[in-house]
């Protein structure tokens, strides 16, 4: 029954995140995950010597400690609701579900940002792109923020969508926070600049291992999103087989490759995070310039890709859980 059970608080906490979004606020697991990170840096950093090694075993320590932070409040969290009741547990893992994705405020986001460019209103753009991407928004032209959310949403969907729901089908909601907190980290410590190229590289490379059967599932549901959706499924299909490790990451060409071939864009290039200048290679071919047009068919193509992966994992427990009657009989 735990399987059906997990499959349900699954569905509850996908449904939860396309009604509500992100909830915000000080006390959102999110943002206090974001503040435990933030502080561990702060204290490894302040604890260990200033040489590679010393660096690489603090930053070691941060994962280690941020994962049994989160991991052994969650389990805890979770025994205890399921010792009360059932559905008293399959409601608390729903919502570790919910807090593990961010599908509906990505695709807000898009939304503002397709009304901004579509109306050549530069800041409103720059203000809803700063939601959705840890680049530098502020000097970027009209077709830029376009170009920069096409690229963003095509990222995260895996981050924020495909991969909470993979691991959510694997160990359920404990999977799920999992999958989150490895984000979270890699987002906070794991840029490659010089403070971090030490200090970041363990959550780096985690969240490349977590992140990298979820991101070559979501190109699939990608794919057949935009066959759906009648987009350029034969270019999608040739560019993901081209271009799919033209990106530094080894995951997030894969979405942003099919994204690409589907909305015949080309995108890569050279970014700017904090202050750092990234040139990255160029993915799919400049068919014809990117506008609002193409902020909204990523829109489309997330929310399908989003479908596909709930669809995936429901598919995938409910043959686990018949698998398991028979092997019981």
């Amino acid at each position: 029954m735990m399987i059906m059970n997990s499959l349900c608080a699954l569905a509850f906490g996908f449904a939860l995140d396309m009604m509500l979004g992100d909830p915000g606020g000080s006390m959102y697991p999110v943002n206090l995950v974001k503040r435990l990170v933030s502080k561990l840096e702060t204290m490894l950093k302040n604890a260990y010597l200033e040489s590679p090694e010393a660096r690489n075993m603090a930053g070691i320590m941060l994962v280690v400690m941020t994962l049994l932070i989160c991991l052994g409040i969650s389990v805890a969290l979770l025994l205890l609701c399921y010792k009360l009741n059932v559905i008293v547990g399959i409601l608390m893992e729903g919502l570790l579900c919910w807090f593990s994705m961010s599908g509906r405020e990505m695709r807000r986001n898009l939304l503002g940002v397709f009304r901004a460019v579509r109306t050549d209103n530069v800041s409103a753009a720059r203000r809803y792109l700063r939601h959705i991407t840890d680049r530098d928004v502020d000097e970027m032209t009209s077709a830029e923020c376009a170009k920069c959310a096409v690229e963003a949403a095509s990222e995260d969907i895996v981050d924020q969508v495909v991969a909470p729901i993979f691991w959510a089908c694997l160990f359920g909601g404990i999977g799920a926070v999992f999958c989150r907190v490895v984000n979270i980290m890699d987002n906070i410590v794991g840029f490659k600049d010089d403070d971090h190229i030490h200090f970041g590289r363990v959550a780096a490379k985690l969240d490349d291992v977590v992140m990298f059967i979820p991101a070559r599932l979501a190109a699939a549901f990608m794919r057949w999103d935009a066959a759906f959706l009648r987009l350029d499924k034969q270019n999608a299909a040739e560019i993901y087989r081209r271009d799919k490790r033209h990106s530094p990451s080894p995951n997030s060409g894969c979405t942003m490759s099919v994204a690409a071939g589907a909305l015949d864009v080309r995108l890569g290039g050279d970014e700017v995070r904090n202050g750092f200048l990234t040139k990255r290679r160029y993915i799919g071919d400049d068919i014809h310039p990117i506008s609002a047009d193409e902020v909204f068919w990523i829109n489309q193509l997330v929310t399908g890709t989003a479908a596909g992966a709930l669809i995936f994992a429901a598919v995938m427990r409910t043959a686990a859980y018949l698998l398991t009657l028979q092997l019981m009989k």
